[in-house]
Protein backbone atom coordinates (compact mmCIF):
# COMPACT_ATOMS: atom_id res chain seq x y z
CA UNK A 1 0.00 0.00 0.00
CA UNK A 2 2.84 2.36 0.95
CA UNK A 3 4.25 1.68 -2.25
CA UNK A 4 1.06 2.53 -4.30
CA UNK A 5 1.10 5.68 -2.13
CA UNK A 6 4.40 7.21 -3.18
CA UNK A 7 3.69 6.04 -6.51
CA UNK A 8 0.70 8.06 -6.51
CA UNK A 9 2.42 11.21 -5.44
CA UNK A 10 5.47 10.95 -7.87
CA UNK A 11 2.76 10.90 -10.63
CA UNK A 12 1.34 13.76 -8.54
CA UNK A 13 4.77 15.93 -8.73
CA UNK A 14 4.72 14.89 -12.51
CA UNK A 15 1.83 16.70 -12.88
CA UNK A 16 3.41 19.65 -11.07
CA UNK A 17 5.88 20.07 -12.98
CA UNK A 18 4.37 19.95 -16.25
CA UNK A 19 1.94 22.11 -14.99
CA UNK A 20 5.38 24.47 -14.14
CA UNK A 21 6.77 24.00 -17.72
CA UNK A 22 3.63 24.60 -19.21
CA UNK A 23 2.99 28.01 -17.40
CA UNK A 24 6.74 29.57 -18.33
CA UNK A 25 6.84 27.97 -22.13
CA UNK A 26 3.41 29.56 -22.75
CA UNK A 27 4.04 33.00 -21.17
CA UNK A 28 2.15 34.80 -18.46
CA UNK A 29 -0.99 35.96 -20.46
CA UNK A 30 -1.60 32.21 -21.36
CA UNK A 31 -0.87 30.19 -18.38
CA UNK A 32 -3.26 27.61 -16.82
CA UNK A 33 -3.91 26.08 -13.75
CA UNK A 34 -4.07 21.87 -13.91
CA UNK A 35 -7.44 21.37 -13.91
CA UNK A 36 -7.53 23.03 -16.92
CA UNK A 37 -4.92 20.76 -18.28
CA UNK A 38 -5.82 17.21 -19.73
CA UNK A 39 -2.46 15.15 -18.60
CA UNK A 40 -3.14 11.96 -21.02
CA UNK A 41 -2.25 8.88 -19.20
CA UNK A 42 -2.69 6.09 -22.19
CA UNK A 43 -4.10 6.73 -25.66
CA UNK A 44 -6.10 3.48 -27.33
CA UNK A 45 -6.90 3.24 -30.97
CA UNK A 46 -10.38 1.71 -32.01
CA UNK A 47 -12.11 1.52 -35.31
CA UNK A 48 -15.70 0.38 -36.43
CA UNK A 49 -15.86 -0.78 -40.34
CA UNK A 50 -19.69 -0.54 -41.96
CA UNK A 51 -18.98 -1.88 -45.37
CA UNK A 52 -17.02 0.89 -47.22
CA UNK A 53 -17.58 3.18 -43.98
CA UNK A 54 -14.77 3.64 -41.75
CA UNK A 55 -14.27 5.28 -38.62
CA UNK A 56 -11.28 5.52 -36.33
CA UNK A 57 -12.03 6.26 -32.62
CA UNK A 58 -9.05 7.52 -30.73
CA UNK A 59 -9.67 6.83 -26.61
CA UNK A 60 -7.72 8.79 -24.00
CA UNK A 61 -7.16 8.07 -20.52
CA UNK A 62 -6.93 11.47 -18.90
CA UNK A 63 -5.49 11.90 -15.03
CA UNK A 64 -8.09 13.66 -12.59
CA UNK A 65 -6.34 15.93 -9.70
CA UNK A 66 -8.93 15.75 -6.60
CA UNK A 67 -8.97 17.39 -3.40
CA UNK A 68 -6.59 15.95 -0.63
CA UNK A 69 -3.88 14.57 -3.59
CA UNK A 70 -6.60 12.23 -4.87
CA UNK A 71 -5.57 10.75 -8.19
CA UNK A 72 -8.01 9.43 -10.29
CA UNK A 73 -8.74 9.23 -14.35
CA UNK A 74 -11.39 9.82 -17.09
CA UNK A 75 -11.76 8.48 -20.41
CA UNK A 76 -12.40 10.99 -23.56
CA UNK A 77 -12.13 10.09 -27.04
CA UNK A 78 -12.71 11.37 -30.72
CA UNK A 79 -14.10 9.74 -34.04
CA UNK A 80 -13.45 10.41 -37.42
CA UNK A 81 -13.14 8.97 -41.00
CA UNK A 82 -8.87 9.52 -40.48
CA UNK A 83 -7.10 8.89 -37.72
CA UNK A 84 -5.27 12.76 -37.91
CA UNK A 85 -8.95 14.29 -37.57
CA UNK A 86 -10.07 12.33 -34.14
CA UNK A 87 -8.28 15.41 -32.56
CA UNK A 88 -10.23 17.73 -33.72
CA UNK A 89 -13.44 16.29 -33.38
CA UNK A 90 -12.53 15.31 -29.55
CA UNK A 91 -11.54 19.16 -29.17
CA UNK A 92 -15.27 20.00 -30.10
CA UNK A 93 -16.38 18.63 -26.91
CA UNK A 94 -14.00 18.75 -24.33
CA UNK A 95 -12.43 22.61 -22.65
CA UNK A 96 -9.31 21.11 -21.31
CA UNK A 97 -5.99 21.84 -23.21
CA UNK A 98 -4.53 18.01 -23.84
CA UNK A 99 -0.59 17.34 -23.01
CA UNK A 100 1.22 14.86 -24.29
CA UNK A 101 4.48 13.30 -23.28
CA UNK A 102 3.27 11.69 -20.34
CA UNK A 103 1.24 8.64 -22.23
CA UNK A 104 2.99 5.24 -20.42
CA UNK A 105 0.95 2.57 -23.46
CA UNK A 106 -0.78 2.19 -26.85
CA UNK A 107 -3.19 0.26 -26.73
CA UNK A 108 -4.57 -1.35 -30.28
CA UNK A 109 -8.10 -2.96 -30.14
CA UNK A 110 -7.70 -6.22 -32.17
CA UNK A 111 -10.01 -5.22 -35.37
CA UNK A 112 -7.83 -2.08 -35.53
CA UNK A 113 -4.44 -4.63 -35.63
CA UNK A 114 -6.36 -6.70 -38.05
CA UNK A 115 -7.14 -4.22 -40.53
CA UNK A 116 -3.57 -2.39 -40.23
CA UNK A 117 -1.75 -0.12 -38.06
CA UNK A 118 -0.35 1.92 -40.46
CA UNK A 119 -1.92 5.21 -39.77
CA UNK A 120 -0.84 5.19 -36.09
CA UNK A 121 2.49 4.18 -36.75
CA UNK A 122 2.88 7.02 -39.35
CA UNK A 123 1.43 9.87 -36.18
CA UNK A 124 3.70 8.29 -33.71
CA UNK A 125 6.79 8.59 -35.95
CA UNK A 126 5.71 12.23 -37.20
CA UNK A 127 4.50 13.80 -33.86
CA UNK A 128 7.45 14.54 -31.75
CA UNK A 129 5.69 15.47 -28.37
CA UNK A 130 4.07 11.37 -28.01
CA UNK A 131 6.49 9.63 -25.97
CA UNK A 132 8.43 6.54 -27.51
CA UNK A 133 8.92 5.09 -24.73
CA UNK A 134 5.58 4.14 -23.81
CA UNK A 135 4.62 0.32 -24.37
CA UNK A 136 2.06 -0.70 -27.02
CA UNK A 137 -0.12 -3.57 -27.17
CA UNK A 138 -3.20 -5.41 -28.62
CA UNK A 139 -6.23 -6.11 -26.70
CA UNK A 140 -9.48 -8.14 -27.42
CA UNK A 141 -12.12 -6.06 -27.59
CA UNK A 142 -12.61 -1.78 -27.58
CA UNK A 143 -9.57 -0.42 -26.23
CA UNK A 144 -12.07 1.93 -24.45
CA UNK A 145 -13.54 -0.80 -21.89
CA UNK A 146 -9.72 -1.69 -21.31
CA UNK A 147 -8.67 2.32 -20.31
CA UNK A 148 -12.52 2.89 -18.87
CA UNK A 149 -11.78 0.05 -16.45
CA UNK A 150 -11.45 0.80 -12.86
CA UNK A 151 -8.31 -1.09 -10.83
CA UNK A 152 -8.40 -0.55 -7.08
CA UNK A 153 -4.60 0.95 -6.49
CA UNK A 154 -4.24 2.94 -9.19
CA UNK A 155 -5.10 5.85 -10.86
CA UNK A 156 -5.95 4.68 -14.20
CA UNK A 157 -5.69 1.18 -15.96
CA UNK A 158 -3.02 2.42 -17.81
CA UNK A 159 -0.51 2.95 -14.91
CA UNK A 160 -1.18 -0.84 -13.92
CA UNK A 161 -1.00 -2.01 -17.84
CA UNK A 162 2.54 -0.83 -17.94
CA UNK A 163 3.46 -2.28 -15.18
CA UNK A 164 2.27 -5.50 -16.14
CA UNK A 165 4.68 -4.90 -19.65
CA UNK A 166 7.60 -3.82 -17.68
CA UNK A 167 8.05 -6.28 -15.79
CA UNK A 168 7.04 -9.08 -17.90
CA UNK A 169 10.37 -9.24 -18.92
CA UNK A 170 11.19 -11.14 -15.54
CA UNK A 171 8.97 -14.23 -16.94
CA UNK A 172 7.88 -16.55 -19.85
CA UNK A 173 10.93 -15.18 -22.09
CA UNK A 174 9.97 -11.79 -22.46
CA UNK A 175 11.76 -9.10 -23.84
CA UNK A 176 11.30 -5.38 -23.35
CA UNK A 177 11.46 -4.24 -27.11
CA UNK A 178 7.43 -3.58 -27.21
CA UNK A 179 7.94 0.35 -26.77
CA UNK A 180 7.05 2.74 -29.55
CA UNK A 181 10.99 3.37 -30.16
CA UNK A 182 11.35 -0.73 -31.08
CA UNK A 183 8.27 -0.24 -33.56
CA UNK A 184 10.35 2.52 -35.44
CA UNK A 185 13.18 0.06 -36.02
CA UNK A 186 11.48 -2.89 -36.67
CA UNK A 187 8.70 -2.05 -38.70
CA UNK A 188 10.14 -1.24 -42.12
CA UNK A 189 13.10 -3.42 -41.27
CA UNK A 190 13.72 -5.84 -44.35
CA UNK A 191 12.89 -9.73 -42.49
CA UNK A 192 11.09 -8.23 -39.83
CA UNK A 193 8.20 -8.47 -38.49
CA UNK A 194 6.65 -7.18 -35.59
CA UNK A 195 5.26 -9.03 -32.37
CA UNK A 196 3.15 -7.23 -29.34
CA UNK A 197 1.73 -8.71 -25.84
CA UNK A 198 -2.16 -9.20 -26.14
CA UNK A 199 -4.22 -8.50 -22.76
CA UNK A 200 -7.69 -8.75 -22.13
CA UNK A 201 -10.19 -8.43 -19.47
CA UNK A 202 -10.66 -11.88 -17.71
CA UNK A 203 -12.45 -12.74 -14.64
CA UNK A 204 -9.02 -12.15 -12.68
CA UNK A 205 -8.73 -8.37 -14.28
CA UNK A 206 -6.21 -7.49 -16.97
CA UNK A 207 -3.86 -10.40 -17.75
CA UNK A 208 -1.49 -10.90 -20.70
CA UNK A 209 -2.94 -13.51 -22.09
CA UNK A 210 -0.94 -14.25 -25.31
CA UNK A 211 1.14 -12.61 -28.03
CA UNK A 212 -0.05 -10.78 -31.06
CA UNK A 213 2.14 -11.63 -34.67
CA UNK A 214 1.62 -9.29 -37.57
CA UNK A 215 2.68 -9.20 -40.69
CA UNK A 216 4.09 -5.76 -41.86
CA UNK A 217 1.37 -3.29 -40.52
CA UNK A 218 -1.41 -6.13 -40.08
CA UNK A 219 -2.00 -8.52 -37.47
CA UNK A 220 -2.36 -12.20 -38.63
CA UNK A 221 -3.32 -14.25 -35.42
CA UNK A 222 -2.70 -14.25 -31.44
CA UNK A 223 -0.70 -17.23 -29.70
CA UNK A 224 -0.93 -18.38 -26.35
CA UNK A 225 1.12 -17.98 -23.30
CA UNK A 226 2.56 -21.73 -23.60
CA UNK A 227 3.15 -20.81 -27.90
CA UNK A 228 4.98 -17.05 -26.67
CA UNK A 229 7.15 -18.45 -24.56
CA UNK A 230 8.75 -20.72 -27.18
CA UNK A 231 8.68 -18.12 -29.95
CA UNK A 232 10.70 -15.72 -27.32
CA UNK A 233 13.35 -18.78 -26.52
CA UNK A 234 13.55 -18.67 -30.49
CA UNK A 235 13.45 -15.28 -31.28
CA UNK A 236 14.47 -13.28 -28.37
CA UNK A 237 17.94 -13.02 -26.79
CA UNK A 238 19.10 -12.31 -22.98
CA UNK A 239 15.66 -13.15 -21.94
CA UNK A 240 14.17 -15.32 -18.66
CA UNK A 241 11.52 -17.16 -17.95
CA UNK A 242 10.52 -20.97 -16.16
CA UNK A 243 10.93 -24.34 -17.69
CA UNK A 244 9.26 -26.91 -16.11
CA UNK A 245 9.41 -30.93 -16.13
CA UNK A 246 6.12 -32.24 -14.73
CA UNK A 247 4.90 -36.00 -13.67
CA UNK A 248 2.14 -35.30 -11.84
CA UNK A 249 0.72 -32.71 -9.56
CA UNK A 250 3.09 -33.66 -6.97
CA UNK A 251 6.35 -34.60 -8.46
CA UNK A 252 7.99 -31.71 -10.87
CA UNK A 253 11.22 -29.48 -11.17
CA UNK A 254 10.79 -25.83 -11.95
CA UNK A 255 14.15 -24.23 -13.90
CA UNK A 256 14.36 -20.55 -14.07
CA UNK A 257 16.78 -19.99 -16.77
CA UNK A 258 18.17 -17.08 -19.01
CA UNK A 259 17.82 -17.80 -22.85
CA UNK A 260 21.17 -17.17 -25.13
CA UNK A 261 20.56 -17.44 -29.11
CA UNK A 262 23.15 -17.80 -32.18
CA UNK A 263 21.47 -17.67 -35.65
CA UNK A 264 23.27 -18.83 -38.46
CA UNK A 265 22.47 -19.20 -42.23
CA UNK A 266 23.65 -20.61 -45.20
CA UNK A 267 22.51 -20.88 -49.32
CA UNK A 268 22.56 -23.84 -51.76
CA UNK A 269 21.05 -22.34 -54.74
CA UNK A 270 17.54 -20.65 -54.08
CA UNK A 271 17.34 -22.83 -50.71
CA UNK A 272 18.05 -21.45 -47.18
CA UNK A 273 18.96 -23.18 -44.33
CA UNK A 274 18.57 -21.47 -40.72
CA UNK A 275 20.54 -22.72 -37.77
CA UNK A 276 19.42 -21.61 -34.40
CA UNK A 277 21.67 -22.45 -31.34
CA UNK A 278 19.95 -21.93 -27.52
CA UNK A 279 21.68 -21.90 -24.35
CA UNK A 280 19.70 -22.19 -20.93
CA UNK A 281 21.52 -20.83 -18.21
CA UNK A 282 20.12 -21.29 -14.67
CA UNK A 283 18.84 -22.26 -11.31
CA UNK A 284 16.53 -25.15 -9.92
CA UNK A 285 14.14 -22.90 -7.62
CA UNK A 286 11.73 -25.91 -6.94
CA UNK A 287 12.57 -29.40 -7.07
CA UNK A 288 10.06 -32.72 -5.76
CA UNK A 289 10.57 -34.53 -9.03
CA UNK A 290 14.54 -35.74 -8.95
CA UNK A 291 16.11 -36.50 -5.33
CA UNK A 292 19.93 -35.37 -4.88
CA UNK A 293 20.25 -33.81 -8.01
CA UNK A 294 22.35 -31.43 -6.24
CA UNK A 295 24.69 -34.35 -5.29
CA UNK A 296 24.73 -36.70 -8.56
CA UNK A 297 26.68 -35.40 -10.95
CA UNK A 298 24.47 -38.39 -13.33
CA UNK A 299 21.35 -36.98 -12.25
CA UNK A 300 22.07 -33.10 -12.91
CA UNK A 301 23.33 -34.38 -16.41
CA UNK A 302 19.92 -36.52 -16.68
CA UNK A 303 18.43 -33.14 -16.08
CA UNK A 304 20.00 -31.29 -18.35
CA UNK A 305 19.29 -33.72 -21.68
CA UNK A 306 16.12 -34.12 -20.92
CA UNK A 307 15.06 -30.59 -20.34
CA UNK A 308 17.15 -29.87 -23.61
CA UNK A 309 15.54 -32.55 -25.48
CA UNK A 310 11.78 -31.23 -23.78
CA UNK A 311 12.42 -27.68 -25.14
CA UNK A 312 13.51 -28.49 -28.52
CA UNK A 313 10.68 -30.75 -29.20
CA UNK A 314 8.59 -27.72 -28.17
CA UNK A 315 11.03 -25.10 -30.49
CA UNK A 316 10.44 -27.87 -33.26
CA UNK A 317 6.89 -28.14 -32.42
CA UNK A 318 6.04 -24.30 -32.93
CA UNK A 319 7.93 -23.80 -36.13
CA UNK A 320 5.72 -26.58 -37.59
CA UNK A 321 2.91 -24.49 -36.81
CA UNK A 322 4.41 -20.99 -37.99
CA UNK A 323 5.48 -22.63 -41.50
CA UNK A 324 1.92 -24.05 -41.97
CA UNK A 325 -0.74 -22.23 -40.09
CA UNK A 326 0.63 -18.39 -39.28
CA UNK A 327 3.17 -18.53 -42.65
CA UNK A 328 4.52 -15.41 -41.52
CA UNK A 329 8.55 -15.38 -40.16
CA UNK A 330 7.82 -14.14 -36.35
CA UNK A 331 11.22 -15.39 -35.91
CA UNK A 332 13.32 -12.33 -37.86
CA UNK A 333 15.17 -15.13 -39.52
CA UNK A 334 14.94 -13.60 -42.92
CA UNK A 335 16.46 -10.47 -41.12
CA UNK A 336 19.73 -12.75 -40.89
CA UNK A 337 19.62 -14.08 -44.40
CA UNK A 338 19.42 -10.49 -46.10
CA UNK A 339 22.24 -9.55 -43.50
CA UNK A 340 24.17 -11.99 -45.31
CA UNK A 341 23.01 -12.41 -48.79
CA UNK A 342 22.06 -9.37 -50.24
CA UNK A 343 19.44 -6.15 -48.90
CA UNK A 344 16.73 -4.91 -51.18
CA UNK A 345 16.12 -8.21 -53.20
CA UNK A 346 12.26 -7.70 -53.72
CA UNK A 347 12.01 -11.19 -52.49
CA UNK A 348 9.55 -12.49 -49.81
CA UNK A 349 10.92 -13.37 -46.87
CA UNK A 350 7.64 -15.06 -45.06
CA UNK A 351 7.50 -17.27 -48.11
CA UNK A 352 11.76 -18.24 -48.01
CA UNK A 353 11.58 -18.36 -44.38
CA UNK A 354 8.55 -20.62 -44.50
CA UNK A 355 9.83 -22.85 -47.12
CA UNK A 356 13.08 -23.46 -45.25
CA UNK A 357 14.96 -26.17 -43.42
CA UNK A 358 14.88 -24.65 -39.86
CA UNK A 359 17.30 -26.80 -37.14
CA UNK A 360 16.98 -26.19 -33.79
CA UNK A 361 19.68 -26.54 -31.01
CA UNK A 362 19.63 -26.68 -27.26
CA UNK A 363 22.16 -26.63 -24.42
CA UNK A 364 21.00 -26.52 -20.95
CA UNK A 365 23.29 -25.88 -18.06
CA UNK A 366 22.18 -25.37 -14.34
CA UNK A 367 23.90 -23.00 -12.17
CA UNK A 368 22.47 -23.44 -9.46
CA UNK A 369 20.03 -26.32 -7.32
CA UNK A 370 18.96 -24.32 -4.32
CA UNK A 371 20.19 -25.06 -0.60
CA UNK A 372 19.59 -28.87 -1.19
CA UNK A 373 17.70 -31.61 -0.30
CA UNK A 374 15.10 -31.04 2.97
Amino acid sequence: MKKKKNKKKYIISILICVTIVAFFSSGLKQRRPVEELDIISAIGQDIKINGTNINYIVPFSVYLLEPQEKLESTLKSGTATNVGETRQTRQLGNDNKSILGLEKIYVLSQEYAFYGISNTLDILFRNPYLNDTAYMMVCKGAASNMLSMKIKGYPSSGDFIEGLIRNAKNYNFFSNKYRVMDLFFTVDREGCNLVLPYIEITDKGIQVTGMALFKKDKMVTKINVDELKTMNILRENDVKGILSIQKNPKEYINYYATSQKKVSCTKEGNKYKFTININLEGDIISDTLIKNLQKSPEKNAEFNKTMAEDVKKKCNDFIIKMKNEYKVDCLNLGQVAAAKYGRHTGVDWNSIVCNSEIEVNVKVKVQKTGRGDY
